[in-house]
């Protein structure tokens, strides 16, 4: 190609630079020891080119991705990069100098281009780095994920995870592109809380004007995880609500009054009867999700608005609700130490 047919990028390109990048039509003037220190691959790449073709004077290294990439690339090996210790929530920003990094919907397919390009390159502290923000929303253990649902629920209790954070197909398909295994349950667990068909659909992209879609075999993945965690939550009704008897210290157990001395048995029962209604979870927007139902079974207990001196349906006596509330957390730690399992994937340190 001709040199007056390629574009150099004005803000990537420095007057003492000693090479050229090439990226399709686009090159970047910049310097051998910058790229070689953070990359292995690009230093051995450096190593080996062939010094007689040159633009601008400069010996040319040619890669094989986008102009778009490349530039991600050099803009993230140039500025840095700063991570806050202290992440509140998943509409985060990896702050550059340049501000061109976000992760939230909108700003994914920079994301997800740049840690691509930072895995084909081996640039092992920016890519760790960019993980441990994105591991925050699409986690390991069981206290950030419901941290995560927190931060994406509103104050009247609707869940509305977008935009602050993008579709689950488009991290699982990251998370293979990259070999990031880690991001994959938490991801597909998401992805199961929509209808099977929602999932074999995808999401559309703007950007490619198609849909993005899941291979075969990890929508069957997320399809028999979607089971798993259903027959998990029917066993759960089964052996923690349907006729659950009140504690032996429930401190109803001596009222003379044969009602109120089964106030609690009735509690249990009216939330089992909720649960299967499901009412609360489609308000939420969280029908199919187990570890919101099993969490809301618990909140029927104390929820606000119920008045203390009636004798509300659901509200057991103190003793009750915490021997439920020690059942319920068991079930979900189980349940998330499963997931793994559940979607054929292999996390050595899950949870």
């Amino acid at each position: 190609m001709a040199n007056a047919e390629l574009v150099r990028h004005d803000d990537l390109s420095f007057v003492d630079g000693n090479i050229v990048v090439l990226a399709g039509s686009g090159y970047f003037i910049v310097h051998q020891g910058l790229l070689a220190r953070h990359s292995q691959v690009l230093h051995d790449l450096i190593n080996a080119i062939d010094t007689s073709p040159a633009i601008e004077g400069r010996p040319v290294l040619e890669l094989p991705d986008s102009p778009r990439s490349i530039a991600y690339l050099l803009q993230a090996l140039y500025d840095g990069m700063s991570v806050p210790f202290s992440l509140p929530s998943p509409a985060r920003t990896l702050t550059f100098p340049s501000s061109f990094l976000t992760y939230d919907e909108s700003g994914f397919a920079i994301v997800a281009s740049l840690l691509r390009v930072l895995t084909t390159y081996k640039v092992h502290r920016i890519r760790h780095d960019i993980l441990r923000v994105l591991s925050t929303s699409w986690p390991t253990s069981l206290a950030l994920w419901e941290s995560r649902e927190h931060s994406v629920t509103t104050p009247d209790g609707v869940y509305s995870p977008h935009p602050g954070l993008p579709h689950p197909v488009e991290v699982i398909k990251l998370a293979r592109d990259i070999n990031a295994p880690f991001l994959l349950p938490s991801a597909m667990y998401d992805l199961s809380r929509s209808a099977p068909s929602e999932a074999a659909t995808g999401v559309f992209s703007a950007q490619l004007g198609d849909y993005i879609r899941l291979d075969e075999s990890d929508l069957l993945c997320v399809l028999r995880g979607r089971e798993h965690a259903a027959r998990y939550f029917s066993t759960f009704i089964v052996n923690e609500l349907e006729g659950r008897t009140p504690s032996a210290w429930c401190l109803r157990r001596n009222d003379p009054n044969a009602l109120a001395k089964r106030a609690c048995q009735i509690a249990f029962e009216a939330i089992t009867f909720e649960l299967l209604r499901d009412i609360n979870g489609i308000i939420s927007h969280r029908t199919s999700d187990p570890l919101y139902a099993m969490s809301d079974a618990e909140a029927m207990q104390t929820r606000e608005g119920v008045p203390e001196d009636s004798t509300p349906t659901m509200r057991t006596c103190e003793i009750c609700r915490a021997e439920f509330s020690s059942a319920v957390l068991a079930a979900k730690e189980d349940f998330w130490r499963k997931l793994p399992l559940w979607f054929g994937v292999d996390v050595p340190k899950w949870g």
